[in-house]
C-alpha cells in the first residue's frame, strides 16, 4: 500500500495494482495432466486470461511429508504460463492441511461444541490456535516464500482460503486454556471480568479465569449461554484467527515488499476491519444464485460488494461464478448468455479491480464435481469460453480508464462486525444492524442514489449522509466523529435501539439514545414490541412507514422537530384501551446550521426501508444518479481525470435510463445520454471527463 493510499479514508482507497487489472481463472494443476497443463496454455491466453490464481489448497503437493518441499509441479506451471504473458496469483495452502499432519497430531483437529474432533478431509479442520499446526502453517508459508521470493510470474498472494467459511470455531480443552489467557489479558483481575459480564446473574460469578468454561459446549438442554460470555468468545475466536493470517502476511511481506496480499473473506465471527489492516486490499467471492432469484440475487451481490469495498476501498473478486455451482443438495442456476459479463461489471461498477472466475476447467471428482467452470468435464470449449473471452478484451480495453478511479458513494450506512456480534450474543429478536443496513442499502440504490456501505471505525470524508442502524453500543469516539459530521453540514440518521449497551453490551443506565442524545435532540420515552403488526409511522406529509416489530416513543427537546407520529393500522377494537404511542413522535430531528439528525423510533424491515427511504429522499431532496427502474443499476467511479457511469441491465428485458450525463460510451464508442435504451443484460460505461 502507497503512503498516499494509507492517509486515504479505507473506503476511498484506490486500487493497488500498479497499471494493471487482474483478469483470469482459477486454476488447479495438481488436478490435471501433463498434457492437458500444455494444451491449456495457448487456450488461456487466447481467451485474454492475463492472471491465473492457484495452489490455495495443494499443500500435499508442495509439502507431501514433513519437511520436505517439491514446488517442480507449479514451478513449471507458473513459468509455462508465464512464457506468455499470464502472471500468477498463489495462495498459502493453509486451509486444507494434508493427511500426514493431522495423522501424526490428531491433537490439531477442531472441535465441535459436542466435543467430537472434526476428522481429516474437506478444509478447515485444523485449530487456528494450536501451536503445533501454527508451527506447519508457519513452515509451508515460509518456504513458499523463500522459494517464489524473485518469480517474475509471481505478482500476488491469497492468504488462506475463506476463513471462518465452514467454520473457525474450536471447542478442544487447548482452545479452553486460550480462552481464559486471552480474558486474563483483556480483563486483569477476575472481578473486572464479572463486573462485565453482570455474573451476579444467577450465581454465575468466578473466583478465577482457569474455572471458565468455554460457551455453546455440552448443552443438548440448549439453554443459551452468557451474553457477556459468549460475546467475548467471539472476539477471542476473531483475533486469534487475526493473529494467525497477520503472521502470514508478515513473513510474505519479509521474503518481497512488493508483492500485493490480499484475502478473500466476508463470513461470520471475523473482525475484517482488522483482518485486513496488513493487506493491500481484500477480496470477496460472489454467486450471486445465493442471494436468491432475479432482483433479490442482484441486491444481495450489490451489499456484498459494498461490504468487501468498506473494508479496503478497491478489492478484487478471486471467485466469481462462471456455470452452474452446487455441492451436496445445494444447486445454483447456469448462469443466461451474458450474465457472466454483467456480473463482472457490476463488481467494477461498486469498486473491484480484479476480477477472477471460478474456475478454468470443472473438477471431475471430489465435493465440487457439480461446480462447474468456464469448461466442463469434457474440456470441450463452448458457450461460456466464448463469454470469457469477450469479456476479458472488453474489459481489457477499458483498464486504462478505470485505472485510479474509486467508487463515489455519499450517502453511507454504516456497518461494524462487533455491533452484529453485540446484538446476536444478547439473543435480540429485532434485526441486526447488518441486515437493517442491507435493506436500507437495497433501498437507496434502487433510487439510483450514490449510496454505499462504509465502517465505522473509518474515517467519513466525502459523505454527505449516514445511516445508524441499531447500533447497541456507541463509542464515545464515533459519537465525537458523528457530532462532527453533522455540525459540518451532514445529515445523520439513527434507527430504534441506538445507544443502549456499553462496550461489554450491558444496558446503559442513561436514557437512549445515550451519547447521540445530544446531537439527535429527542430520548426514548418508551419501547415495546408487537406480537403481530399493530402500528404504523405516518409522517407530515401523509407517507406511511410500517413498523412491524415494535415502536419507540420519542420525547424531543424544545428545539428538535417532530416529522412523524405514530398511529394505529387500522381502527382499533371498542373494548381497546387507547395506545400510549398514538399520536407521539415516532421520527424527530435536530437541526445544526447546515446539518440534521433524524431519530426513527422504528427498526428497519424489508417493509420499512423502502418507503422511509423515499421520504428522506423528498425531505431532504437527495439527488439521483438517474432514472431507471430497480432493474437497473447505476453506480459512478470516479478520479481526478475523469467520472465513469456504469449502467447496467440484470433484466432479460429491454430497459430505459433517463438524466444520466451526455458523454461516450467506452464499450460501444457511441455518444450516448440522456436517455438510452439497454438491452437484457446489457451494459454501458460512460465517461465524462472533468
Amino acid at each position: 500500500m502507497t503512503a498516499a493510499s494509507a492517509r486515504l479514508p479505507r473506503h476511498r482507497r484506490p486500487s493497488p495494482w500498479s497499471r494493471f487489472f487482474p483478469f483470469g481463472v482459477a486454476y488447479y494443476p495438481e488436478q490435471w495432466s501433463d498434457a492437458e497443463r500444455a494444451a491449456d496454455v495457448p487456450r488461456l491466453r487466447d481467451a485474454g486470461v492475463n492472471t491465473v490464481r492457484m495452489g490455495e489448497f495443494a499443500w500435499d503437493v508442495f509439502e507431501p511429508s514433513e519437511g520436505h518441499f517439491d514446488f517442480a509441479l507449479f514451478d513449471e506451471t507458473i513459468a509455462r504460463l508465464g512464457e506468455v504473458g499470464i502472471r500468477t496469483i498463489l495462495g498459502t495452502p493453509t486451509a486444507a492441511p494434508p493427511r500426514w499432519l493431522t495423522h501424526a497430531h490428531p491433537e490439531i483437529l477442531r472441535e465441535t461444541a459436542a466435543g467430537q474432533p472434526i476428522d481429516h478431509g474437506g478444509r478447515q479442520h485444523g485449530s487456528l490456535l494450536h501451536p503445533v499446526f501454527r508451527a506447519a502453517a508457519e513452515r509451508i508459508t515460509r518456504a513458499l516464500a523463500a522459494h517464489y521470493a524473485d518469480n517474475p510470474h509471481i505478482v500476488a498472494w491469497q492468504t488462506d482460503n475463506e476463513l471462518n467459511v465452514i467454520g473457525q470455531a474450536d471447542f478442544s480443552a487447548h482452545a479452553g486454556r486460550e480462552f481464559q489467557r486471552w480474558l486474563k489479558n483483556r480483563y486483569g483481575r477476575i472481578e473486572r471480568l464479572n463486573e462485565a459480564w453482570g455474573m451476579r446473574f444467577s450465581a454465575g460469578t468466578y473466583g478465577s479465569f482457569d474455572q471458565i468454561p468455554l460457551p455453546l459446549r455440552n448443552r443438548p438442554d440448549g439453554y443459551p449461554p452468557h451474553p457477556g460470555h459468549l460475546l467475548d468468545y467471539r472476539r477471542f475466536h476473531s483475533d486469534a484467527t487475526c493473529d494467525f493470517h497477520a503472521t502470514q502476511v508478515e513473513i510474505l511481506r519479509r521474503a518481497n515488499p512488493r508483492w500485493r496480499i490480499f484475502h478473500n473473506g466476508l463470513f461470520a465471527h471475523l473482525d475484517y476491519w482488522k483482518l485486513t489492516r496488513p493487506l493491500d486490499c481484500l477480496g470477496v467471492d460472489l454467486y450471486p444464485d445465493f442471494g436468491g432469484a432475479g432482483l433479490a440475487a442482484v441486491a444481495w451481490s450489490a451489499f456484498k460488494l459494498e461490504l468487501c469495498r468498506a473494508h479496503s476501498g478497491s478489492f478484487v473478486v478471486p471467485e466469481l461464478a462462471s456455470g452452474p455451482g452446487g455441492a451436496h443438495a445445494m444447486r445454483l442456476e447456469t448462469p443466461e448468455p451474458g450474465q457472466m459479463r454483467l456480473w463482472a461489471w457490476q463488481c467494477i461498477a461498486h469498486g473491484a479491480d480484479g476480477i477472477i472466475h471460478f474456475r478454468w476447467r470443472t473438477c471431475r471428482a471430489a465435493v465440487e464435481l457439480h461446480w462447474h467452470g468456464v469448461l466442463g468435464h469434457d474440456d470441450v470449449p463452448r458457450r461460456r469460453l466464448a463469454e470469457l473471452t469477450a469479456e476479458a478484451h472488453e474489459i481489457a480495453r477499458l483498464a486504462p480508464a478505470l485505472r485510479d478511479t474509486v467508487a463515489d458513494v455519499r450517502l453511507a450506512v454504516l456497518i461494524d462486525n462487533d455491533a452484529d456480534e453485540q446484538h446476536d450474543a444478547s439473543t435480540a429478536l429485532e434485526p441486526r444492524p447488518r441486515a437493517q443496513a442491507e435493506h436500507l442499502l437495497g433501498a437507496l440504490l434502487a433510487l439510483h442514489l450514490p449510496a454505499g456501505l462504509v465502517h465505522a471505525h473509518d474515517r467519513f470524508d466525502g459523505l454527505e449522509v449516514i445511516f445508524l442502524p441499531s447500533f447497541g453500543h456507541v463509542s464515545s469516539t464515533l459519537a465525537g466523529k458523528l457530532e462532527r459530521f453533522v455540525r459540518r453540514g451532514g445529515c445523520l440518521i439513527c434507527t430504534a435501539g441506538t445507544g443502549t449497551r456499553d462496550l461489554a453490551n450491558r444496558a446503559l443506565a442513561t436514557t437512549p439514545p445515550g451519547p447521540l442524545v445530544d446531537v439527535l435532540g429527542a430520548t426514548v420515552e418508551e419501547t415495546g414490541y408487537f406480537r403481530s403488526p399493530l402500528l404504523h409511522i405516518e409522517t407530515d406529509d401523509g407517507t406511511v412507514v410500517p413498523a412491524p416489530l415494535g415502536y419507540e416513543i420519542l420525547q424531543p427537546a424544545p428545539d428538535t422537530e417532530i416529522f412523524a407520529a405514530w398511529q394505529f393500522i387500522s381502527p382499533p377494537a371498542t373494548d381497546r384501551q387507547p395506545h400510549p404511542a398514538i399520536g407521539r413522535a415516532a421520527i424527530t430531528a435536530r437541526h445544526h446550521g447546515r446539518g440534521h439528525a433524524f431519530l426513527v423510533g422504528a427498526w428497519v424491515t424489508a417493509t420499512t426501508a423502502e418507503p422511509l427511504v423515499r421520504w428522506l429522499a423528498r425531505t431532504c431532496k437527495w439527488t439521483s444518479l438517474a432514472t431507471a427502474s430497480a432493474g437497473v443499476t447505476i453506480r459512478r467511479r470516479v478520479s481526478a481525470r475523469h467520472a465513469l457511469w456504469f449502467v447496467l441491465n440484470h433484466t432479460l428485458v429491454p430497459q430505459r435510463a433517463s438524466g444520466l450525463p451526455r458523454g461516450t460510451d467506452l464499450i460501444s464508442g457511441r455518444r450516448v445520454g440522456p436517455e438510452l435504451t439497454l438491452p437484457p443484460l446489457g451494459v454501458v460505461v460512460i465517461r465524462l471527463r472533468t
